[in-house]
């Protein structure tokens, strides 16, 4: 059973952002609820004010900016992004996380900003959108302010956000290039990922990569971004020998942790096998678009 709470229901952002910096810790956000109702059943946590934000349209929805990027509203859901063809086109390593996200029932109910603000290594949209560069707008107290979602995790659980804050959006740049996320678990059937890697590439005329993003989940107690597997491969051709080396790279940078999922030798050693069949998945959509 859920704890006894008092539910909040605010009209409009204005009204949730000060109701929350007057609750401060007493408060939680609810948006979809799969994360945080487990939560108070479960007894980890017990707020006396449950603040169901999803009367806020201001946050919903998603869609193409004017120069080719992408604005998704925190309260956005997992399956409205999975079905889009937008996201399949032209953000496939988006469409490959948001669409392994628990179950059907689960995305349709899960939102993005939430698996943000849950802060888990393991959530399966935020390699992607590391892998993306975005940015985050959050709403607080004093006003408003963007982070870099690479700067938005201090810890499990744990964010930039301050008393009173709402994330609203995400903003993902103009991505000319192309990308892929792999995820390995146990069983496919809703588990979490034991390791997942996203990889984003550019490439110059050559066939140099002119940009590389490269993200990894669970593999440290954040979501990570593995810049120097990343410098390795800036400005060479992407061959097996270049992805194989900057696998390597990226299995030593990382920081995993050992589970009842598994040990830390086995998930470096998954980074050094889904690293390049990430990045050869991101080649392969460059050929056949």
């Amino acid at each position: 059973m859920l704890p006894r709470f008092e539910l909040l229901v605010p009209e409009n952002l204005e009204e949730a952002v000060q109701a929350l910096a007057e609750l401060g810790e007493e408060a939680r956000v609810l948006a979809g609820g799969t994360d945080l109702l487990p939560q108070m059943r479960g007894g980890q946590v017990k707020p006396r004010y449950v603040m169901d934000i999803k009367r806020l349209n201001e946050l919903k929805g998603f869609g193409e900016s004017s120069d080719g990027g992408l604005r998704i509203g925190a309260l956005t859901t997992h399956r409205a992004l999975e079905v889009s063809p937008l996201i399949r086109k032209k953000f496939a390593v988006l469409h490959d996380g948001v669409s392994q996200v628990g179950s059907v029932q689960i995305r349709n109910r899960g939102t993005v900003g939430g698996n943000i603000c849950n802060a888990l290594p393991s959530a399966d949209s935020v390699a992607p959108l590391l892998a993306l560069g975005a940015r985050l707008r959050i709403r607080g107290p004093v006003g408003w302010r963007e982070v870099a979602l690479e700067d938005f995790f201090l810890g499990p659980r744990q964010t930039v956000l301050e008393r009173g804050e709402v994330l609203t959006d995400i903003f993902v740049p103009p991505s000319p290039g192309t990308g892929a996320y792999i995820k390995y678990t146990r069983r496919r059937a809703m588990d979490l990922a034991q390791l997942g890697v996203a990889v984003y590439l550019e490439r110059d005329g050559d066939g140099r990569c002119r940009q590389v993003r490269i993200a990894l989940a669970t593999a440290a107690p954040t979501p990570m971004r593995a810049k120097q597997a990343e410098e390795s491969l800036r400005g060479r051709v992407p061959t097996p020998e270049a992805l194989r080396e900057a696998a390597e790279i990226a299995s030593r940078e990382a920081r995993p942790r050992t589970s009842w999922r598994g040990t830390e030798e086995y998930r470096r050693h998954l980074i050094r096998v889904l690293l390049p069949q990430a990045a050869k998945l991101a080649l392969q959509r460059a050929e056949c678009p």
